[in-house]
């Protein structure tokens, strides 16, 4: 009885207690709480990008095939380099990256995309450390994690096989660390900054402009922080030797190999004459307008990239983006006015030159070319800037609701606002897993009849000699074929050995029977070539998503 008695009192101390927290709300102010919620968004952002992740998006763009195919050729040959010249040249980390999921995991889809999974998932971690470093509570990192975890713009790109995917991840670490040991004054976390500042050389061209950031900060430090050069050349110091180190290898190969620093820039620049049309001030204001425009008007239109018919932010993330960013660019000025003319210091100063200067600065990638405007790929380095505006605005909106009055008004503001973040991710998975992904548009813009080819190749008896016309056009990569090739080169590795390529101009009398030769693109005159040698060979159509862009042909030789 006596024990009974115990248990029972047991219970109702544990259940008032938390009754007791969820009335005076002190389960908001538990690391715990925020712990949790942070776990859950870290595994949302794991099955947003890896749900299906074989079959959407539904092809291989040969941009991506030709990552992988340099990851095969380098684990082929031992030739791991800091550069890749094919396809206009890319830095060589993601490449390598690749090369080791290939040579522990074997050849795959999922092994080709993983690396870009885990830099977009851990991107996701980055920000909500960085968010909570930057505005001081556990919400917002919350409110960023989640945002960042469930955009449209960031689950697309972390699906597809892209080195641009690894420039939020280092942006995000390097500024967290950065701002943790102004925060700590620990030389370590000084140092890992400036190592993931150094790996940023090594992943996505358009990182060439983050060094702007880092000139717009020290500036906004010096103005900000007094004897700032006196208390911190150490922490400088370890910064830019830690980054040095790091980046310097690649720096090495472009010293010695300077062609590597030249792109098809002279194609898409906006300061070329030839993009430009002797017209450089309004094609610059087309640009600028387009690029910021993305945002909320009128989205990317390739879809590859975006749902068109959107902007890249989901309707109210757009609005909270375009008040952050209102909000932040009037208290800039104000604290450079206050600091001008009263002596006034803030660190407020600071944490806005971050956003803005990292904003611009990655905009600027976007804003300089002339081709497929607006492009959310290019501009990519803005995403982690453009979430933390939106958190910003919404850090900001909770303060101010917290001020109101009666206590129902103040709790239904929270509630409304914690309605309208959740609604705002829904929409934009949604608008990824249900809009975009039904869209017949995207097989043919990823290519999926290249997929197709392989898979119909993966499938073909052993005893059939199997040929492929590689005529679809595009680079001419290192092999000699063109980028549209390295899809069916890929997926067909290792399952189905043996397969010839043919560039057009080829001789038929090579061709082996019984035989079938895809054709990557339709073309008559190869079809006359080898029935000229084979009179009875036939030309097959195949289609396995009929209506959706996805239809090669084959020729069949008996």
């Amino acid at each position: 009885m006596k024990i009974k008695k115990i248990n029972k009192k047991k219970k109702s101390v544990l259940k008032n207690r938390v009754i007791g927290f969820w009335k005076d709300k002190s389960f908001l102010r538990h690391k715990f709480f925020y712990l949790t919620l942070a776990a859950v968004i870290f595994f949302i952002a794991i099955l947003a990008r890896t749900y299906h992740i074989t079959t959407l998006p539904p092809g291989i763009y040969p941009d991506e095939a030709v990552n992988g195919t340099d990851a095969i050729a380098a684990n082929e040959t031992g030739n791991y380099r800091l550069f890749y010249p094919n396809n206009y040249g890319r830095e060589g980390l993601f490449m390598n990256l690749i090369a080791l999921g290939f040579k522990i995991f074997g050849v795959s889809v999922i092994t080709l995309k993983m690396w870009s999974v885990f830099f977009g998932v851990f991107t996701v971690a980055g920000i909500m450390l960085l968010a909570r470093e930057l505005f001081g509570t556990y919400r917002a990192g919350i409110v960023a994690g989640f945002l960042y975890a469930t955009s449209f713009w960031a689950i697309n790109f972390n699906r597809i096989s892209f080195r641009a995917n690894m420039l939020p991840f280092v942006l995000v670490f390097t500024f967290y660390f950065l701002f943790k040991g102004l925060r700590e004054k620990k030389y370590h976390d000084y140092i890992l900054a400036g190592v993931f500042f150094g790996l940023g050389m090594h992943g996505y061209i358009a990182f060439r402009i983050a060094p702007l950031i880092l000139v717009a900060l020290f500036f906004a430090f010096l103005i900000s922080k007094k004897n700032f050069l006196r208390e911190y050349w150490k922490p400088i110091l370890s910064f830019f030797l830690s980054a040095l180190v790091v980046a310097l290898p690649i720096l090495l190969d472009f010293y010695f190999h300077p062609e590597y620093f030249e792109t098809r820039s002279e194609s898409v620049s906006v300061l070329s004459p030839k993009v430009n049309q002797g017209h450089l001030g309004k094609a610059l204001g087309t640009s600028i307008a387009l690029s910021l425009g993305m945002f909320n008007f009128h989205g990317d239109q390739n879809w590859r990239h975006n749902l068109p018919q959107y902007p890249a932010l989901e309707f109210f993330a757009g609005i909270f983006f375009l008040v952050g960013f209102g909000w932040v660019l009037i208290r800039f000025f104000r604290q450079l006015w206050l600091r001008i003319r009263k002596k006034k210091r803030s660190d407020e100063f600071i944490v806005d030159t971050l956003l803005l200067s990292w904003f611009f600065a990655m905009l600027l990638p976007g804003i300089l070319t002339y081709e497929g405007l607006p492009h959310s790929l290019r501009v990519i380095g803005t995403l982690p800037a453009v979430f933390l505006l939106v958190t910003f605005a919404i850090e900001k909106t909770f303060e101010l609701a917290s001020h109101a009055r009666p206590a129902i008004l103040r709790n239904s503001s929270h509630l409304v606002l914690v309605g309208v973040i959740i609604w705002s991710g829904y929409i934009s998975v949604k608008r990824y897993f249900i809009d975009w992904a039904g869209a017949p548009q995207i097989h043919p813009a990823f290519s999926q009849n290249f997929k197709n080819m392989a898979l119909y190749l993966n499938n073909l008896p052993k005893n059939v000699n199997k040929y492929v016309m590689a005529n679809a056009g595009g680079q001419i990569m290192d092999d000699g074929l063109p980028v549209s090739a390295e899809v069916v080169k890929l997926l067909t590795y290792e399952r189905t050995p043996g397969i010839i390529y043919y560039r057009p101009g080829f001789d038929p009398k090579k061709i082996q029977s019984p035989a079938k030769v895809v054709l990557m693109y339709y073309d008559g005159e190869a079809i006359a070539k080898i029935k000229s040698v084979f009179p009875g060979a036939t030309v097959q159509k195949i289609d396995p998503q009929p209506g959706n862009g996805t239809d090669y042909f084959v020729i069949n030789v008996h």
